[in-house]
């Protein structure tokens, strides 16, 4: 299991961090993160674009979904219903978990690569291309990302905080709707307090973990702020023009 972990995750993003770090300008350590972290992020993009699609549409499908729980209580009747009408949206379920699926390996990776990315190059980690680089720079705008940044670590609560609130403006509030269910609400009510409790825990989290992991919380935050965006703006283009979409609900933000 540790081998098939360091072939497939943790060799390939330790190599590409270096490699990244052998061509970037001064050797800068900074530098390769952020490119590093930008390229894993549109690798994972399309998956990222389905997810967010299903959840709008999840969301405008509630009140067919509703119905099936009123019209019958038998629990196979209501999974079968309710499969149907996924099937009749276009609406694949599990896109959103196979995303989380893809995405917490490769997380988990790019942590001790970063979190390694502090230290010296080891040697036999190392593809037989990928050169050792020479001096690392480490240490950019004061920050040194070998050890801990408080303002990193802000800055990956920050825009933690601008993520979950956009991603949350663009959704009808559940907790506010009189047909939605008390387990709906409930839900919509733990998303909402998450938006505060998220972006502290990140905060703490990166301070402790390491200026580099800060780096990429930062990066991957931004990033994802600015994919949202224009996913959401596409979707909404979208959604008189295909034929067969249902309207999915869309606030368009300034």
């Amino acid at each position: 299991m540790i081998y098939l972990w360091n072939l497939i995750f943790y060799k390939p993003l330790y190599n590409a961090l270096f490699g990244l770090v052998e061509v970037v300008p001064n050797n800068s350590l900074f530098i390769a993160v952020i490119m590093l972290t930008l390229i894993v992020r549109i690798i994972i993009s399309p998956l990222s674009y389905k997810a967010l699609k299903t959840q709008l549409k999840t969301k405008a499908i509630q009140p067919e979904l509703r119905a099936v729980k009123k019209e019958t209580e038998d629990k196979q009747e209501q999974a079968k219903k309710t499969l149907e009408i996924y099937k009749k949206h276009g609406v694949n379920p599990f896109s959103s978990f196979l995303l989380l699926l893809v995405q917490f390996p490769i997380i988990i990776a790019l942590y001790w690569v970063f979190r390694d990315g502090g230290l010296e190059v080891d040697p036999e980690l190392l593809y037989y291309f990928v050169k050792i680089p020479g001096d690392i720079m480490r240490e950019s705008l004061g920050i040194d990302l070998a050890g801990k940044s408080y303002i990193l670590a802000l800055l990956a609560g920050l825009t933690q905080y601008i993520h979950l609130s956009r991603s949350q403006s663009f959704k009808n509030q559940t907790a506010d709707d009189e047909n939605a269910s008390e387990q709906e609400k409930m839900m919509a009510k733990v998303g909402s307090s998450m938006k505060y409790f998220m972006p502290i825990m990140i905060t703490v989290f990166a301070y402790i973990i390491g200026a580099a992991v800060a780096l990429y919380w930062v990066t991957s935050n931004i990033f994802m702020i600015i994919q949202e965006h224009f996913i959401y703006k596409k979707i909404n283009s979208q959604k008189d023009s295909d034929d067969g979409v249902i309207d999915v609900p869309f606030e368009k933000t300034s």
